[in-house]
């Protein structure tokens, strides 16, 4: 548990930073890739960010660098609900291929 105990430390210290003062700080907890077959028949490499604040809610952020596309969730209470209100079809527009 004391990585834990370290990221808290840093959310506390990156509000403390003046430049920062009314930005919401959030910590990227996990990173995950996904292999999915994109709506034009390529590949697509989809990366997945999820990061949490302080008050415990998460945001879920999914790119396809390749295509330059960003589909992002709004910050909620839980990780489903996070996961769930991601506009993942923004990832399969065509013009993009």
């Amino acid at each position: 548990m004391p990585l834990m105990a370290a990221a808290i430390d840093v959310l506390d210290a990156l509000s403390n930073v003046p430049a920062l003062r009314d930005a919401q700080v959030w910590e990227i907890v996990r990173c995950c890739r996904a292999f999915r077959e994109h709506p034009d028949g390529g590949d697509q490499t989809v990366e997945i960010e999820i990061s949490s604040d302080g008050a415990g809610r998460y945001i879920v952020v999914a790119t396809d660098v390749a295509r330059g596309l960003t589909a992002q969730g709004v910050p909620m209470p839980g990780l489903n609900g996070a996961v769930n209100m991601v506009p993942w079809y923004m990832l399969d527009d065509p013009a993009s291929a």
